[in-house]
């Protein structure tokens, strides 16, 4: 019955964001009507924009604050407003930007993640062409270099302004629940598959009931899908490279399945009840060990007075080593909004250099920015960047934050990952025929290249 309805989500989404069925007050704006360069100069213009985002989290709420505040410090005759909409990882956003287009209501400026993502907006025809932003802010010069082939849509052209980077394959850990407990910490970030099961095993015998080893704050349904992905990249990068480029076979997704139902014997049972921020507070408080979350966890870390190396610390994902998700966050805007122009001014500020200070800061995010200088990293954001940027380093598009496969596929999955993580009955070949399923019925065909 869920697979029915996501199904039928999909179809309604694709049909009511067909251009004829939008009811949209607003013209279409072309964008090569616009003059970039004059639109952004203008800081004395007058006007309203409208943000939507989904950081709604403590830390990431101050960071998009902070960009907020420097916008009206640029053109300060413009009302900026802030809109979050809580989901994260962009689902939510789908359906409420569908909701806004249909109303004639479309947000200036929404977020979004680069690449496949953003592709039922463009489907619509809903996004302006800011290639002439790109231009005028020099972005191809300045970004980097994996930054700009990731916000490169389907045509050619760039619609994405990017703000910030996020590591996807780490796992927290609280250092005080591992001394409480006596359980040695490696002395190494890129721990074995064995070694993460021998940490599990020693914590689980150690901690009492009502504590565990691990959670995932899954009530959204991500999280369990990031889990996943992380498996499947820590089985073999090939598999995942197979994977979103819509090959398949079975009996592989069946082992990283059978990965799966072993870390769930360490999971709390209770793992979908919490978000992922609510799992983040318990670990911090001592009742979980470690929690699977990407590197935004970092500013509500900090945000909650926890200091990175003497309260936490992090582990690269088992199997991992040597490879770094990618979760690029950025902001697309409207070609029908009440103010294009507007959005476009906005656009462009989130990738000025005061702005990425700033927000890099507060974000403990990476800079999609070469300018962006490094005293404003804290030393575990700054890890992170040095692996970015190591030449060494391979980078891998994220499943689940929008950049991989199809929204519909990516939207399917996690709720197909999430009934998977919750269920009693965690029987692994039948749940990689559904996963099969879902890449079938979504017709996903990607060109990916990750392992040559």
């Amino acid at each position: 019955m869920k697979k029915l309805l996501i199904l039928a989500l999909v179809a309604a989404l694709a049909l009511s964001m067909a251009p004829a069925a939008l009811a949209a007050k607003n013209p279409t704006i072309n964008a090569d009507d616009l003059n970039f360069e004059a639109i952004i100069d203008d800081t004395e213009t007058a006007g309203t924009v409208n943000i939507y985002h989904w950081w709604t989290a403590g830390g990431e709420k101050d960071a998009i604050e902070s960009v907020v505040n420097e916008f009206k410090g640029i053109y300060e005759n413009i009302d900026a407003k802030s809109n979050p909409i809580p989901g994260g990882a962009g689902g939510a956003m789908v359906m409420k930007v569908k909701v806004l287009a249909q109303t004639g209501k479309s947000p200036e400026a929404f977020q979004a993640h680069p690449g496949q993502e953003i592709q039922p907006y463009l489907d619509a025809g809903l996004l302006l062409n800011l290639n002439g932003l790109w231009e005028y802010g020099e972005l191809e010069d300045r970004a980097i270099p994996s930054i700009v082939d990731m916000c490169t849509a389907s045509d050619g052209n760039h619609y994405v302004v990017p703000i910030g980077i996020h590591k996807t394959n780490i796992i927290l850990y609280n250092i005080h629940v591992f001394e409480k407990y006596g359980v040695a910490i490696p002395d190494h970030e890129d721990i074995t598959w064995d070694e993460f099961w021998s940490l599990c095993d020693e914590l689980a015998a150690k901690m009492p009931e009502g504590e565990y080893p691990l959670d995932l704050g899954d009530q959204k349904g991500w999280p369990a899908c990031q889990v996943f992905e992380n498996i499947l990249l820590g089985t073999d990068p090939k598999l995942y490279q197979d994977f979103i480029n819509g090959e398949y076979n079975v009996d592989d997704l069946t082992k990283v399945m059978e990965t799966y139902t072993k870390l769930m014997d360490y999971v709390a049972p209770d793992h979908n009840s919490r978000d992922w921020y609510h799992a983040t507070g318990a670990m911090v408080n001592g009742t979980y060990a470690m929690q699977i979350m990407g590197a935004w966890a970092q500013p509500l870390m900090t945000n909650m007075g926890q200091e990175y190396g003497v309260d936490y610390g992090v582990f690269t994902f088992p199997g991992t080593e040597g490879w770094f998700g990618m979760c690029v966050d950025g902001f697309v805007v409207s070609n029908n909004s009440a103010n294009v122009e507007g959005g476009v001014r906005w656009a462009y500020s989130v990738c000025t250099q005061d702005v990425q200070e700033y927000f890099s800061g507060l974000k403990e995010s990476i800079s999609p920015y070469t300018d962006t200088p490094d005293d404003v990293y804290n030393a575990l954001t700054l890890h992170f960047k040095e692996q970015l940027m190591d030449g060494n380093t391979k980078v891998y598009p994220s499943i689940t934050h929008g950049t991989a496969i199809p929204w519909s596929a990516s939207t399917s999955l996690q709720t197909q990952i999430q009934e998977y993580a919750t269920s009693t009955n965690h029987d692994a070949a039948y749940y990689a025929n559904r996963i099969v399923n879902i890449l079938k019925e979504a017709g996903v065909k990607g060109d990916w290249n990750l392992v040559d």
